[in-house]
């Protein structure tokens, strides 16, 4: 918040004296000034920034000095300070939810993450142990298979192009 404290001036119509007429008149560049700015004796405050309550200037007035209005100022300077101060907390609390809510996304995408892997080596796994397993259960298949032949039977030959049945 910004506090400016100005002295007002009063303008009146500029009197050119001689001394500005002749140096106006030798060189064409120079010009006399419209008005004479003269500081009064009034004061003016102005307060920028933050939230405005009731008002944001005071001057004094000929029935009113700006030092009856101090209590008014300090008053709207606290308010605009308190408004600003929940402003501020507001706003961290949004971030510590916001960061929250990141953290629970992040917890919950690590979970999900480890349960995909996890999925992921046991259906590797499963896979190994299926292509193990397939010649044991084969060789355990012929091994049944040739142990209830009839005695004195023999094997019939191979056909070409299949494994034997």
């Amino acid at each position: 918040m910004g506090l400016l404290v100005l002295q007002d001036k009063d303008r009146t119509e500029h009197g050119a004296t001689e001394k500005e007429l002749a140096e106006a008149k030798k060189y064409s560049r120079i010009r006399t000034p419209r008005f004479d700015h003269t500081p009064y004796e009034r004061l003016r405050l102005s307060l920028n920034g933050g939230q405005p309550h009731r008002a944001s200037e005071w001057a004094d007035t000929p029935g009113r000095p700006l030092e009856d209005r101090l209590a008014e100022i300090a008053q709207e300077v606290t308010l605009r300070g308190e408004a600003a101060e929940r402003r501020r907390l507001d706003e961290l609390e949004t971030a510590r939810q916001k960061r929250i809510r990141w953290e629970a996304a992040v917890e919950r995408a690590r979970v999900q993450y480890a349960e995909a892997y996890r999925v992921r080596h046991l259906e590797e796994q499963e896979a190994a142990w299926r292509h193990a397993t397939r010649p044991t259960e084969y060789v355990s298949a012929v091994r049944t298979r040739v142990e209830t032949l009839p005695p004195g039977r023999t094997r019939p030959k191979p056909r070409h192009g299949s494994a034997g049945q």
